[in-house]
């Protein structure tokens, strides 16, 4: 069989038309020669969606190579019920081709569809398109096993059935990862990972190696977050409950742990949110017991989130803790796992939930994050950021155990009053002085409110019974 024919004959199929190729002619190399070729069109689609400079994610080669093995299985069961055994090479090369095709005029262009229906909030569409995506695999597998065996139709339907579960179902279950993603700015390129000018240590060729396996990390994302959701308390009726998330972008160093495991222990006892706060954190030492700070975890955690509150009447307090860059871009790493950095339109995208919750107060702790006010502020919505949208922050670092914000916000001010707005005052002030004796100049932190989320807050705050002041223990050096 001629390659350039089989793909041919695969588009073919997508369209719902027989092949045009025999498929007694084709051998295993045959179908390997089409695996080569779905990596690159992989790549390909891949160099449309990803901004540059590339990089090459070994895991998502293994995602192509997978997705082709169970191609094969599925052609294997429908030769088998259409009992055609001797024409296995030629049918596997003929799904695997239809599976390139697909990739290419089904699935790349709606799922892009999709995406612009859902940003203008036309979810209805939005959601016919994507059943389409998912589904339209079963109705090309049904006209290959007619064309297999054309006079039995219960064999079609069974061996079609049987090959979509095996071949496409599965990925609906199984995280799949991209071939490319764009090259991970190095820590210590990025402004707001500099302290005094120094990068943080690990930075450098002699970084160690993690002492932990990336592709269970990866594969285990979906427990770890289902259980922590799972562990989430449902809301109160007839009080207005506060949920937290805490999110620790950086796994280079342990401040950003710290910080995060802080947040979830003073919300829990001072404000009343025991069982309503939810950590997403980079870090090698919780791989196995958090899920990790990346940017679909986050888009998940905060839909679980408001299935478990109320969202009209509840309260989210979303806090960010990591480096930021010039171009207002949160630093999402752990290394060798390929992750993608948030942009302020990344996260008022994760922010628009089913159910969407109204009432939010979003807190972003890193350099540059004033960058973040315009694409998050809305009438029920409080932003605070720890600099100016053109300014550093300061007190990362591989010798710090918080940021300065973070100890002047979160282990300072929210243990002096339950005020939020009257915390942010207090923490500027408090910024401002410590970069006064460092010399440096100011950070400048941020807050963008309205009458609205500043009455719900104060109606949240009055039936709050307070707990005890927190004190600040760094996680890594808790017992």
């Amino acid at each position: 069989m001629n390659l350039l024919a089989t793909l041919w004959s695969g588009l073919r199929a997508v369209v719902l038309r027989p092949p045009r190729v025999n498929p007694a002619e084709a051998g295993p190399g045959h179908f390997i020669a089409l695996v080569l070729v779905y990596l690159v069109v992989s790549i390909a689609l891949a160099m449309l969606d990803v901004a540059r400079p590339w990089a090459l994610v070994p895991y998502g080669i293994t995602t192509v190579l997978t997705d082709s093995l169970l191609t094969l299985a599925a052609a294997w069961v429908l030769v088998r019920i259409m009992q055609r055994e001797a024409i296995i090479w030629g049918a596997a090369a003929l799904l695997l081709a239809a599976t390139i095709a697909t990739s290419v005029v089904v699935h790349w262009p709606l799922e892009h569809a999709v995406e612009v229906l859902v940003q203008h909030d036309h979810l209805a569409a939005a959601l016919l398109l994507d059943f389409v995506s998912r589904w339209w695999w079963l109705l090309v597998l049904l006209a290959f096993a007619h064309w297999l065996a054309p006079g039995s139709r219960v064999r079609i339907l069974i061996g079609a059935l049987l090959g979509f579960a095996v071949s496409a179902a599965a990925w609906w279950w199984l995280p799949g990862m991209p071939v490319l993603t764009t090259a991970k700015t190095t820590v210590s390129d990025i402004d707001g990972a500099k302290i005094g000018g120094e990068a943080p240590t690990g930075a450098g060729d002699d970084a160690q190696q993690p002492d932990f396996d990336a592709e269970h990390v990866i594969y285990s994302q979906s427990d770890l977050l289902d259980a922590a959701i799972e562990k989430l308390a449902p809301q109160t009726p007839g009080k207005i409950d506060l949920y937290v998330v805490a999110f620790a972008g950086d796994g280079e160093e342990d401040v950003f742990r710290n910080e995060a495991e802080y947040a979830e222990t003073l919300f829990a006892r001072r404000f009343d949110a025991q069982g309503h706060v939810l950590v997403l954190e980079n870090n090698a030492a919780t791989v196995s017991t958090r899920p990790l700070a990346t940017l679909t975890n986050l888009t998940w955690a905060l839909d679980g989130i408001a299935r478990k509150m109320d969202p009209a009447e509840d309260v989210l307090l979303l806090y960010l803790t990591s480096h930021g860059s010039e171009d207002h871009q949160l630093l999402v790493d752990l290394d060798p796992l390929p992750l993608n950095q948030i942009g302020p339109n990344d996260l008022a995208e994760a922010l628009k939930t089913n159910p969407g919750i109204r009432w939010k107060v979003l807190v972003v702790n890193a350099c540059y994050s004033g960058g973040f006010i315009g694409a998050l502020r809305d009438d029920s919505t409080m932003v605070i950021t720890s600099a100016r949208a053109d300014r550093t922050s300061f007190g990362c670092g591989s010798e710090s155990d918080i940021t300065y914000f973070g100890k002047a916000f979160l282990a300072e001010a929210l243990n002096k009053t339950t005020s939020i707005r009257e915390a942010f005052d207090f923490a500027k002030q408090s910024v401002a002085d410590w970069e006064d004796d460092d010399k440096e100049k100011h950070s400048e932190p941020q807050i963008a409110s309205t009458h609205s989320i500043e009455a719900k807050l104060e109606a949240w705050r009055k039936a709050l019974n307070a707990g005890a002041a927190v004190p600040f223990v760094p996680a890594t050096s808790a017992p």
